[in-house]
């Protein structure tokens, strides 16, 4: 008898830490996942900053796993969905945990070419996630093979994602976990990409925080520099001001916007959405049409800005 419950005590023992081993295992994989994901998001919102010609916009997927966004079909992307281009990004090799490179699905509107001119914050996204819309990019981890899954290595998107995810629409899911889903996704919606894109528009449209000795060179900070208060609101939508119009668009033709900005600027459309209150001689506040964006402005009368 105590032979025998020896041989339970070893076998149960031996079965909880194996079982401790999985998990810290699976808790290994499921770290290393995420962190590359995430990296991944933050990488590729960054790269939609500070775009020189069309800020918002995204490279083409890697169709052909050499890491460097697919050249442009025409004026389309060869395909909308493929692996994350990690040296297009500037990044290391990003794998999940399974050692696999991360995939990548772009909303087409977004794509950097002058055919989606203009590209702004309100421009159309054609992804959903979930079935909820406004899905600027997705990032996945394809996970294990499944059952059905025999053809990898390849580039066939039906070898590395699931389901919904591998169909060739637009709309991708996150789950549930199965036997025939084991996809991880991350999502990139309107607001986290444009979030610190419109940061950007605001901050031409402000004027610089550091110019050379002197008054501000540009924006609403030069206005005042050169006329000792704000200009009044654009209630006529003609990009001038109206006297004792306080709340109304941006008087953008009464401003000296720096012209290397206005390159990208005005074919983008984004000054017509620049929303702008007077609320008062010495502050201004400045915002996007259609989102939460806002940056008020005081006066800056030489350099460097407070």
């Amino acid at each position: 008898m105590l032979i025998f419950m020896l041989f339970v005590f070893l076998a149960a023992t031996a079965w909880t830490l194996g079982q401790s081993r999985a998990t810290g295992l699976r808790r290994q994989i499921d770290e290393t996942t995420a962190a590359a994901m995430a990296q991944a998001k933050e990488t590729l919102i960054g790269r939609a900053v500070t775009d020189g010609n069309r800020p918002g916009s995204l490279p083409c997927p890697d169709g052909d796993n050499d890491g460097v966004a697919d050249l442009f079909a025409g004026q389309n992307c060869p395909a909308y969905v493929g692996r994350l281009p990690w040296k297009t990004l500037d990044l290391p090799e990003l794998v999940d945990g399974y050692g696999d490179r991360l995939w990548y699905a772009i909303s087409p509107g977004l794509r950097d070419h002058p055919a989606v001119q203009p590209l702004n914050y309100q421009s159309a996204l054609q992804l959903t996630f979930d079935a909820s819309p406004n899905i600027a990019a997705i990032v996945f981890s394809p996970g294990p093979s499944l059952a059905t899954q025999n053809g990898r290595p390849s580039d066939v998107v039906a070898d590395y994602l699931d389901g919904a995810n591998s169909d060739g629409d637009s709309a991708y899911v996150s789950g549930p976990l199965s036997p025939t889903f084991n996809d991880k996704a991350l999502a990139i919606t309107r607001d986290d990409l444009f979030r610190t894109v419109n940061q950007r528009i605001l901050a031409e449209i402000r004027g610089p925080d550091d110019n050379p000795a002197g008054a501000p060179t540009y924006g609403l900070r030069r206005y005042w520099a050169d006329n000792g208060f704000f200009p009044w609101a654009d209630s006529a939508s003609d990009g001038f001001g109206d006297a004792g119009i306080t709340i109304g668009s941006l008087p953008f033709n009464d401003l000296l916007i720096n012209p290397a900005a206005l390159i990208w600027l005005n074919p983008n459309g984004w000054l017509p959405l620049v929303t702008y209150q007077r609320l008062g001689p010495n502050l201004a506040r400045i915002g996007i049409v259609g989102s939460g964006h806002t940056m008020d402005i005081i006066p800056c009368p030489s350099s460097p800005c407070p």
